[in-house]
């Protein structure tokens, strides 16, 4: 203390020292949030198994791959089996198993409505206020009579649990969705945990970085063989959480879920008289070929596997029809023996289907001039469907996408047959020609050969040019309907 004294500038070190101090108390104060958030070593969801031979033991060792919670799957880990809550492993397990029943369930009628008057016990115990059973009976009454609605509660009185609820009772009508749920980002975790709360529908939240929506593609989305191909019109979630910015922004992986037919370019190619949605022209065209069916006298292969193709699946999906009989094997010619035809899945009346209450075609077809048209062409219809599905399937694979999405003939890969060049329709046609020919067949359909001659992305109008402009227009606003229609 002395030696301190003693020291002139002792008082002004002190004045330093203490506003120092001062400054640095909140580095000594705690914090208000925890250092380590708990959730982190909380399983949220497995993702996927591996099973591998430990090298010095040459014991199996299985390991999960882990999810977890509020953390985002690009962030997911492999884990040890013991290390794992054996529930979470159950749940994974049951998820990944294909669904019992894939059949297609329609929306019922409006008159099977019935009022439900006492809430069911959802999961956990949990059950419906009567304020909320009542909205949950108008949301259903409205589902069936097909009317959109929207649910104005006051805040707090349980909005997310009627809307989910809702969806609970249509799932548990064989209707399994995928249901997609639009939120706000600061909601769809409540919306996740709500759904775990009261059903038992396998609901993912679809957001985060590219690497994260890609592990939701590869491990969340679908059912996968052993060579990790794909199941077409397999679905594993039931319920799809995401944002109002991720659906406008950038949404590949939903774009896959397709269905059967290009309905967006028939309506943006077509002349229709009214307004048309995509939902609408798949009823026509359903019922446009139930409807040539009832009339087909042609081969029971082809008739087979029309009824296939436009049958509705589970999820709404393409139906796998790559080794189907009607699809592979040349079209056949002359009449066949009566042991072949018992053999084959053939609908013996095309009217018995429960689908077929909502694309029947004495109510879509009103025409009768049209309907006596499309009965004398029916053979040609359901044949060109089917070589034209044939071509996207089995020669064109990939590249029928990514030829309708604006990429070059010439960059794209399409095994060609071996062809004998023998007849050739002029002296500079070539294989390009041929994969030309091809891919504008699947993008512009049957016989549009000034469509195909005009597209930029292909060989013809570097070779030829430009058609005729009155012959073009012809051939996009004339034509038959029937064939138009179907080609597409």
């Amino acid at each position: 203390l002395e030696e301190l004294e003693k020291d002139p500038r002792i008082h002004q070190k002190i004045k330093r020292f203490r506003t120092k101090q001062a400054q640095m108390k909140h580095l000594f104060t705690e914090p208000d949030d925890d250092l380590f958030n708990p959730d982190y070593v909380e399983v949220d969801r497995v993702l996927e198994v591996a099973v591998t031979t430990d090298t010095e033991t040459g014991e199996e060792v299985t390991h999960y791959l882990v999810k977890w919670c509020s953390l985002s799957y690009e962030e997911a880990t492999w884990e040890l089996q013991e290390d794992l809550d054996p529930e979470k492993i159950k749940e994974f397990e049951g998820i990944q198993k294909l669904p019992p029943d894939l059949r297609h369930m329609e929306r019922p009628l409006p008159d099977k409505w019935q009022k439900l008057e006492r809430s069911r016990d959802y999961r956990n115990g949990n059950q419906l206020r009567e304020y909320q059973l009542e909205g949950m009976n108008w949301l259903l009454f409205n589902w069936y009579n097909r009317k959109n609605c929207i649910l104005a509660d006051e805040m707090g009185l349980g909005k997310t649990i009627q809307s989910i609820t809702f969806l609970y009772e249509i799932f548990n009508m064989g209707i399994r969705g995928p249901f997609l749920i639009i939120a706000p980002l600061s909601t769809i975790t409540n919306w996740e945990r709500e759904f775990r709360t009261w059903t038992h529908m396998n609901v993912i939240v679809y957001h985060g970085s590219q690497i994260s929506r890609q592990m939701i593609l590869q491990y969340e989305m679908f059912h996968r063989d052993p060579q990790g191909n794909t199941l077409p019109g397999v679905l594993k979630f039931h319920g799809l959480i995401t944002t109002f910015e991720m659906i406008m922004a950038d949404c590949p992986e939903l774009k896959k879920l397709h269905c059967w037919g290009r309905w967006k370019d028939i309506l943006n190619h077509g002349r229709f008289k009214w307004h048309l949605a995509e939902r609408d022209m798949e009823v026509i065209c359903r019922a446009l070929l139930v409807y040539c069916l009832r009339h087909y006298k042609g081969d029971d292969k082809i008739k087979s596997f029309i009824w296939d193709l436009i049958t509705p699946t589970k999820e709404g999906q393409d139906q796998a029809l790559l080794n189907h009989s009607g699809l592979s094997a040349p079209v056949p010619r002359g009449r066949k023996g009566k042991k072949l035809k018992n053999q084959l899945n053939v609908p013996g009346e095309v009217k018995n289907a429960d689908w077929l209450v909502h694309c029947n075609p004495e109510v879509v077809l009103q025409d009768e001039s049209y309907k006596k048209h499309l009965k004398q062409h029916c053979n040609k219809v359901l044949l060109r469907v089917r070589m034209l599905y044939y071509l996207k399937v089995e020669v064109l694979g990939e590249a029928a996408n990514q030829a309708v999405e604006g990429i070059p003939a010439s960059k794209l890969e399409v095994s060609l047959p071996d062809i004998d060049y023998i007849e050739i329709p002029a002296t500079w046609w070539d294989a390009d020609a041929d994969k030309s020919l091809l891919i504008g067949v699947h993008k512009h359909g049957y016989e549009r050969y000034n469509a195909m001659r005009a597209d930029p992305e292909l060989c013809f109008l570097e070779r030829v040019g430009m058609p005729d402009v009155t012959a073009l227009s012809a051939e996009q606003g004339g034509g038959e309907v029937a064939t138009d229609i179907t080609d597409r």
